[in-house]
Order: structure tokens, then C-alpha cells, then sequence
């Protein structure tokens, strides 16, 4: 079962991330929006791929179009919950 991160650890996992990848840290406002950003698909991918790794939610590129760096937090922590939920339940049931 996923242990419980901190929205505020996952929205600056996610800002280093993108440093890393280029955009300015004064860009990375929670209201953002992800074609504001100046990045390519390939940089795309590379984040999905760090918040997969490190947060073992999959979330698909073309669900990233129009939504903001603050709704892609809430969508890691929902998922995130969402995985704990399904493996309680899994849990209880054997």
C-alpha cells in the first residue's frame, strides 16, 4: 500500500522535476498551465515517467492538456489514494 505523501512534497517533486527539465522556477505557479511551460513531449514523458517511478501513478500525456501544475498534484495525491483504497479492500478480502 502507497504510504501518505504531502501534496505540498508532491508539487515540489514535481517543480525540481521540471527545473530539471529546463523551465524557469518562477513559471511554476500552482495555476500554470502545462502549455505555458515551454516543453516538449520528450519532457512530458520524462516527468510522467519520475511521477510513475516515484509515486507509482500513470497518468496519460493527452490528460495533461489544459490542466494546471496544482490539478496535476491533486490528480498524483487522488490516484496515490485511490491505489490505497484498492489495496485495502484487496487486503480485506482474502
Amino acid at each position: 500500500m502507497p504510504s501518505e505523501v504531502a501534496p505540498s512534497a508532491i508539487r515540489d517533486f514535481i517543480n525540481k522535476e521540471l527545473i530539471d527539465l529546463g523551465v524557469e522556477e518562477d513559471a511554476l505557479d500552482a495555476d500554470a498551465r502545462f502549455d505555458e511551460l515551454d516543453i516538449d513531449s520528450l519532457d512530458v514523458a520524462d516527468l510522467m515517467t519520475s511521477i510513475k517511478r516515484d509515486y507509482g501513478v500513470v497518468i496519460p500525456r493527452r490528460d495533461l492538456v489544459g490542466i494546471t501544475l496544482g490539478q496535476l498534484v491533486e490528480r498524483v495525491v487522488s490516484e496515490r489514494a485511490a491505489g490505497a483504497q484498492e489495496a485495502t479492500e484487496a487486503t480485506e478480502a482474502e
